[in-house]
């Protein structure tokens, strides 16, 4: 049946309408020839009073047919036929609205293979959640190399909601057609929670429904911004301060910065930055460019690299003590935000370089989103973030990309870390995403591909002084990896049903031997145990689906990701790390892995809150092992409890710990004897470290501030 549009259905119902625009009835009944008749014998007889006589007929008394344009009288005498307009009668308004409900009627019928097309799209992609595990076992395994073995998996592992994940709080309490209800991933969801509702106090729940659900945005969003003038260093030298800044202290700054920060979140090419960017800075005398913009964001997160560096009593780079040895110009990293004075000044300078969208324009946005999550000011690294996404978006859209050239592989290193730090906030905070994982399949991972000019080799400036590049970047690339699997575990797990039998235990067990499959196939350097679980522990059906999962591999001598052959570090002391870098990297490859697990377990224990009668063996172990992968994360851990400055994400974590909190409590007030059973040994004191991270926080986050007000009414 072919789709005809309203008006086309009345024109081949009528095609004269009188001056309301209304059907005539009598077009309707018995439609009438249009041309002129050439004898009176050719009018039908009439059995019926006109309903609109023209003004000729109605003067001179005589019956209208109600020809159009003329009646047959008017013709006949050559006379203008003129009707006047009419009030529409019941039965016009009737016929009308009978061709309107059949028009609505038959749109409806020629939409009910789309529909159903619709349905049955949604249901592949629920099967496919299952089903491409099968499908995936007969993937080629014939890939060379560590970048192309990363890229082919990522392929593997699309997530079955292709659109943007952008859903509100109020989702969750609203079944689908299978009678499914979605979980929140956001961590702050856990205090809408049903179950988690009914243990939690009514002090604490009162106190919550006065904030609003997204109290979070809001208050981070209306904080005051940060100062806008420039302190200058030193204070005697005036508005044109950045010209008299001594060249050690650049290079001190940017070596730091590229000591700590750029080996976990990989935005800049080092010798790139030394050849020219510092370079065109400072011949424009740190002017109105992205250079400028660039070196001087370098400079101010320099500033926290050092303070990391302090704190954890590490020499700076290229220093011959193995303790720290304050520099001459350590007095400038001092201030109540480290490196302010720097970042005020890019500030400055990006104004008239907004609408730029080139690398170094992406680059710049990257680092300042670093700056501010370092700051504890999450809204404002979204921002940098979304508009470091539309960046990329401009650079790989519409434009052919050799990814296989220096300038390529540096646009997908940005690309990822874009795409991983905004991950992050969005699932979080439910704010909206940028659109950018639709180039996910596209984008290929990155080569780490070497910048070399006249006098300039890749490795001429390495990125730590303990180990080669390499080691750093295979951590990234295992990061890019697990983010993969992290959110198939969202899109596949995340969902409850008042039957109980949801999650499936073998789409459980797939995800568990896909992260196992993960940590295993790490190169040997950064390879790790599971301390959270022992060995034993397994779930049913972890035979039944196997398939190749995003490892790390061995790369071959000719890759170009991996020009050295790398050797895991052996520091004397095996509980402190060789350097902050080393630190930062191996902690968040560990940390991870146990967010991973937890967050499978994670499902169970919604289950567990809200229909405890219905738990069976495999749930509690379940249950077990999340709770216990909840604990002594690494990030936080050890010389983390000195060396403050240079933990990343750490609003992240502090999101992670209020949720964790939260759930710890309801399991410990469980009703159910079984469910208060699963409490691993020393949750207490993971409890209250919990608690000292977020009052180290609050101090410069109101939303921090806010989630330790409520959780502190749990212990009045």
């Amino acid at each position: 049946m072919s789709k005809r549009s309203f008006e086309e259905s009345r024109e081949s119902q009528a095609p004269e309408t009188d001056s309301n625009g209304l059907l005539a009835i009598h077009d309707l009944l018995s439609p009438g020839d249009e041309q002129e008749p050439s004898t009176t014998s050719s009018k039908k007889p009439r059995n019926f009073i006109a309903t609109v006589a023209c003004e000729t007929c109605r003067l001179k008394k005589t019956r209208c047919d109600e020809s159009r344009p003329k009646c047959g009288l008017c013709k006949s005498l050559g006379l203008d036929c003129v009707y006047n307009e009419r009030k529409s009668s019941k039965r016009d308004q009737s016929l009308t609205m009978i061709m309107s409900t059949l028009h609505r009627l038959e749109t409806k019928l020629e939409n009910i293979p789309t529909s159903i097309m619709s349905d049955l799209h949604s249901l592949r992609g629920q099967m496919r959640r299952v089903s491409d595990v099968a499908q995936e076992t007969h993937a080629s395994p014939a890939i060379v190399g560590e970048n192309r073995r990363i890229a082919a998996m990522s392929s593997s592992f699309t997530p079955a909601r292709e659109e943007d994940d952008f859903d509100w709080e109020d989702t969750q309490s609203a079944p689908d057609p299978s009678g499914r209800i979605s979980i929140s991933f956001s961590q702050h969801g856990v205090i809408v929670w049903p179950g988690a509702r009914s243990i939690l106090p009514k002090q604490l729940l009162a106190a919550y429904e006065t904030l609003g659900k997204n109290y979070v945005v809001e208050l981070e969003s209306t904080r005051r911004p940060l100062p806008m003038f420039t302190t200058p260093y030193p204070l005697h030298a005036g508005e044109q301060w950045l010209e008299l800044v001594p060249l050690s202290m650049i290079k001190g700054l940017a070596d730091a910065f590229f000591s700590v920060f750029n080996p976990f979140t990989p935005i800049m090419d080092k010798s790139y930055f030394f050849s020219f960017t510092v370079g065109s800075a400072l011949e424009s005398g740190f002017g109105y460019s992205m250079e400028s913009c660039i070196v001087l964001t370098v400079m101010a997160l320099g500033c926290q690299a050092v303070l990391a560096h302090q704190e954890g009593n590490y020499p700076l780079p290229g220093a011959t003590s193995h303790r720290f040895e304050a520099p001459e110009w350590m007095n400038v990293v001092f201030e109540e935000q480290p490196g302010l004075r720097f970042f005020n000044e890019a500030r400055r300078r990006v104004g008239f370089l907004m609408c730029d969208n080139d690398i170094q324009s992406c680059q710049f946005y990257l680092l300042s989103s670093v700056y501010y999550s370092q700051i504890l000011r999450p809204m404002d690294a979204w921002a940098m973030i979304h508009r470091a996404a539309t960046c990329c978006l401009s650079m790989l859209t519409n434009h052919d990309v050799n990814y296989d050239e220096w300038e390529g592989d540096m646009k997908s290193r940005v690309y990822w870390n874009c795409l991983m730090n905004e991950t992050i906030l969005v699932q979080e905070l439910h704010l909206p995403p940028s659109g950018l994982s639709r180039l996910e399949e596209k984008v290929p991972i990155p080569k780490f591909i070497g910048f070399a000019a006249t006098g300039y080799g890749a490795n001429r400036y390495p990125l730590s002084n303990v180990v080669d590049d390499s080691y750093f970047q295979y951590h990234f690339l295992a990061q890019v990896a697990h983010r993969i699997i992290l959110t198939r575990i969202r899109h596949s797990l995340y969902f409850y049903s008042d039957s109980g039998s949801i999650p499936l235990p073998a789409v459980n067990a797939e995800l568990r031997h896909q992260l196992e499959q993960w940590r295993n196939n790490l190169p040997p350097a950064i390879q790790f145990p599971d301390t959270g679980l022992p060995p034993s522990h397994s779930t049913p059906g972890d035979h039944t689906m196997h398939h190749p999962s995003p490892s790390i591999h061995h790369p071959s001598p000719s890759t170009p990701a991996s020009p050295h052959v790398i050797s895991s570090p052996r520091p004397a002391d095996p509980n402190r790390p060789l350097s902050p870098a080393l630190a930062v990297t191996d902690a968040m490859l560990r940390g991870r892995y146990m967010i991973a697990q937890f967050h499978i377990g994670r499902p169970y224990l919604y289950k567990a809150l809200r229909i405890p009668n219905k738990l069976t063996d495999d749930d509690i172990e379940q249950i077990k092992s999340g709770l216990r992968h909840a604990m002594d994360w690494p990030v936080t851990q050890g010389i983390f409890r000195k060396m403050r400055s240079c933990i990343p994400i750490k609003f992240a974590f502090c999101s992670q710990f209020f949720g964790q909190i939260l759930l710890f409590y309801c399991i410990a007030h469980s009703p159910s004897t079984r469910v208060r059973e699963t409490l691993p040994p020393g949750w207490e004191r993971w409890n209250d470290e919990m608690m000292r991270f977020l009052e180290d926080c609050a101090r410069h986050s109101p939303a921090v501030a806010q989630d330790l007000e409520l959780l502190q009414t749990l212990w009045p």
